[in-house]
């Protein structure tokens, strides 16, 4: 056993939480401090904003909470590493401070660009097959909202970023990132891990100079070292080594021990996401790029259900007050009397059916959620039921694509994110998938994650994937009923996969109708 006794300090700082995580080489938790967020600011249904100073007032607010909870062994930290969520973007001046409210991955506003794309291009888009997807890249990419609706913003902006980059730059003050971190609606080559050039064929899309990008690093390397600034406001030593990840997403992956070809991490989050991870690159949809993985040289194609386990949220705020009120007076969540009901309906909600499309996909701007099959003997507790069930059936679809492309044969899948808390929702997806479902020692997958990567940049161990064999550990294995297996097929075969093509001229007529709100 590994007798090292340093840590390393992750700040995962997630769409509803700031979390400070201290981790052992062992991949043990030794303690962490969760700090709710605001809600987002919404000024209307398609926003969805943050003010970017609260989000470090997070990090210093848990770094020093967690400090109070280590007590001596805060002097033990060797390393500071930061994950953060996707397609969120942070507008800087040139000396790093906002310029607006952050941009974040759930906003759904859209612009039409006054400026078009040379002639040229959008023939080759067209052949391709590729010009409703421009289109729709164009539209919702947050930078050219931005340029063409706060032109005055646009100009004092001279730099876009993830979060990490901001993060990193508080932390150390060099503005930098990691190439794992990249996962925007900018002009990102995940191919080649770089910025694109003006050569590039995608480089019109974004409407963004790339002197507004900011350095890019490979994941494992030293950004820089706790500043005095970042000393006194975190309370986190200066000097202390800043290490580059990735993020929430592609840590996740290698926090759940999914980097073989034979394993898949399904993340049952606030987004719902299954990955893979390749040693070529390989689009996981036409036109659709793989994530640059945390693991050099490798990729995670991904496939994403957008509103994913929101969608437990979203039911309990709805339809389950009884539960929220009678949760309240037993201390415990609404979502475990939830839980419940679960087993009270059958395999397959008595032919009830749900797809998830509460939130649109890149390539599917139209859909919309379709709750299909009611009959009398329908409940909430079956409503509950086909949504999660929805989801792992999207899930399923989206490991099935992956496999066909990628060429991977998977035959166990790890989960992690909020909904793998729950033991009945694991079931169902081993169920569903109808293969081994598995958990690690930790739920703070992305976190373990980050702990992997530096611990090998620190030299306890000699590769990412030796890191990853010592400190990640399956804990929990979900075995599939093949009876209920089985059962899922059918419904998924014969009704599920239909249920988009069959609606899509409805979807397209609403799509339309509702296009006038979206401008």
């Amino acid at each position: 056993m590994n007798n090292d006794k340093r840590l390393v300090l992750v700040f995962d700082v997630g769409t509803q939480s700031t979390r400070a995580l201290a981790f052992d080489c062992r991949g043990e938790l030794v303690d962490k401090v969760r700090r709710e967020e605001p809600p987002y600011i919404s000024k209307n249904d398609n926003r969805a904003e943050k003010d970017i100073n609260e989000l470090w007032t997070g990090i210093c607010a848990v770094s020093k909470q967690l400090k109070e909870r280590l007590g001596n062994r805060w002097g033990d930290i060797a390393a500071v590493t930061v994950t953060s969520i996707r397609n969120t973007l942070f507008f800087l001046d040139k000396d790093g401070a906002p310029t607006r409210d952050a941009i974040l991955w759930m906003d759904k506003r859209e612009v039409e660009c006054p400026d078009p794309l040379p002639l040229w291009k959008r023939f080759i888009y067209s052949a391709v097959g590729m010009g409703e997807v421009v289109r729709v890249q164009r539209r919702t990419s947050y930078t050219n909202w931005v340029r063409v609706n706060q032109p005055e913003v646009w100009q004092k902006t001279a730099k876009v970023v993830m979060p990490t980059a901001w993060y990193h730059f508080k932390l150390t003050g060099r503005l930098a990132d990691s190439t794992a971190g990249q996962a925007a609606r900018f002009p990102y080559d995940y191919k080649k891990r770089k910025w694109m050039t003006k050569r590039s064929l995608n480089y019109c899309i974004f409407g963004c100079p790339i002197d507004k990008m900011c350095e890019l690093v490979r994941p494992g390397e030293k950004i820089g070292a706790i500043s005095r600034e970042a000393s006194e406001a975190t309370g986190i030593a200066e000097g202390v080594p800043v290490i580059a990840t990735g993020a929430d997403k592609v840590c996740e992956t290698v926090g759940n021990g999914a980097i073989g070809r034979d394993v898949a991490s399904i993340s049952l989050g606030t987004a719902a996401s299954v990955e893979v991870t390749t040693d070529k690159y390989v689009e996981p949809e036409t036109f659709m790029p793989a994530y640059t993985s945390v693991v050099d040289g490798k990729y995670n194609p991904e496939i994403q259900i957008f509103r994913g386990f929101w969608m437990v949220s979203w039911f309990r705020d709805q339809f389950a007050f009884y539960e929220q009120h009678e949760a309240e007076s037993l201390g415990i969540s609404a979502e475990k009397l939830l839980d419940d009901t679960l087993s009270r309906v059958p395999v397959g909600s008595d032919g009830l059916l749900v797809q998830p499309y509460w939130g649109p996909g890149l390539k599917t701007p139209q859909a919309k959620g379709v709750m299909i099959g009611f009959n009398d003997v329908h409940t909430r507790a079956h409503i509950y039921r086909a949504t999660i069930e929805g989801l792992g059936y999207a899930l399923f679809e989206g490991l099935e694509n992956l496999m066909r492309r990628t060429g991977n044969t998977v035959t166990r899948v790890a989960v992690s994110g909020g909904g793998s808390q729950s033991e009945i929702v694991c079931k169902i997806m081993a169920d569903i998938i109808g293969m081994p479902v598995y958990k690690v020692q930790t739920y703070e997958t992305s976190g373990l994650g980050c702990a992997v990567v530096a611990f090998a940049t620190l030299g306890v161990y000699g590769s990412i994937e030796e890191a990853s064999d010592a400190m990640v550990r399956v804990t929990t294995v979900y075995q599939p009923d093949a009876a209920n297996h089985e059962r899922y097929l059918q419904f998924y075969n014969r009704v599920y996969k239909k249920i988009y093509r069959c609606n899509l001229p409805v979807y397209n007529e609403l799509y339309s109708l509702l296009a006038a709100d979206r401008y």
